[in-house]
């Protein structure tokens, strides 16, 4: 019993030095308020946010209820000088006699409040990043919009041009009416009622042939069109414009064309042998069209006037083919 007796004050200072030394503040008070039993650390938080000793539990209250002036408040939290950040909470307890305390803890937050903000800043550059995409996406959705219908416009412009040329070509040889071909204009119509055209088997280079000889001007290429689809059409789309305009405005029987490859890209000379412009050559609605969609491609057009019309397209290989 008297070793017993001597270990009981040994043994209650080791358990009061432990709960001294706890990391966290905690604090219990009678049901007066009063303090009963508080750790060193949370002495220590109380006076660094108010500047007074901790005497009930009403004064840590208000510190937990307002701003202190010497931290600041984040909803439950509250961001002392020294940059830790520490939450209080207050919660009944009672002994097994029966007597109910009030239990004040803290908890140092400051790893969790630092990781939380990180993953809060993380989801806003998320949210930017995301409302960018729908965005882009948007406008994808648009220039492809906008695409299709510069395609519709440039197809309406070369059917409505060569049927023009080649009714006034008939009308001027005193050629019957029934042998006007139509198909141009129906093509148009269709396009004007977003119908689709038919198919057709003939690769695009035999039809622009085909479709320049019913205006009466021969193509004569000398070269290879580019094996990319989306390169070749292109180039062909430039040929078509100045066939229209070589027949309409220089009178032009043939056209020529000198395809070349010099690395990635892909260029058309084109010249015909009409009358030479008498004055600078202006680009209207066909040219600018064409030049706008080659530059968006990538590539560069160029337009001489003297001492002959010469066009000249040069467009990198696209791999992406059109659809």
């Amino acid at each position: 019993m008297r070793l017993l007796d001597r270990c009981r004050p040994s043994l209650k200072r080791m358990t009061k030095e432990a709960f001294d030394n706890l990391p966290s503040g905690i604090c219990f008070f009678n049901h007066n308020g009063a303090v009963t039993l508080c750790n060193r650390q949370m002495y220590r938080l109380v006076f660094e946010l108010t500047g007074k000793d901790l005497q009930s539990v009403y004064e840590l209250r208000e510190v937990m209820k307002d701003t202190p002036s010497h931290a600041v408040r984040d909803g439950t939290l509250f961001i002392l000088e020294s940059g830790d950040i520490w939450q209080f909470n207050e919660r009944t307890i009672t002994d097994k006699y029966g007597n109910s305390y009030t239990e004040v803890t803290a908890s140092d937050v400051t790893e969790l409040y630092l990781r939380k903000k990180e993953l809060e800043q993380k989801n806003r550059q998320l949210e930017e990043a995301g409302e960018r995409l729908r965005r882009l996406s948007a406008n994808a959705t648009a220039l492809t919009r906008e695409e299709e219908i510069l395609n519709m416009k440039m197809r309406i412009h070369d059917d409505i041009g060569r049927s023009v040329i080649s009714a006034r070509r008939l009308l001027t040889e005193c050629h019957p009416t029934d042998e006007f071909d139509l198909t141009a204009w129906r093509n148009a119509v269709h396009l004007l009622r977003h119908d689709s055209e038919s198919d057709d088997d003939r690769d695009a280079f035999t039809q622009l042939k085909d479709a320049a000889n019913e205006i009466g001007i021969k193509i004569v290429s000398e070269g290879s069109l580019p094996k990319s689809k989306a390169s070749a059409y292109h180039l062909i789309t430039a040929m078509r414009e100045c066939a229209t305009n070589a027949v309409r405005h220089a009178k032009a029987t043939e056209l020529y064309v000198t395809l070349e490859k010099s690395g990635s890209f892909f260029s058309a000379v084109i010249k015909n042998n009409g009358n030479v412009p008498e004055c600078e050559v202006s680009e209207g609605g066909g040219l600018s069209t064409l030049r706008a969609r080659i530059e968006k491609a990538g590539g560069i057009m160029t337009i001489k006037s003297f001492p002959c019309f010469e066009l000249t397209v040069t467009i990198p290989e696209i791999t992406e083919e059109l659809q």
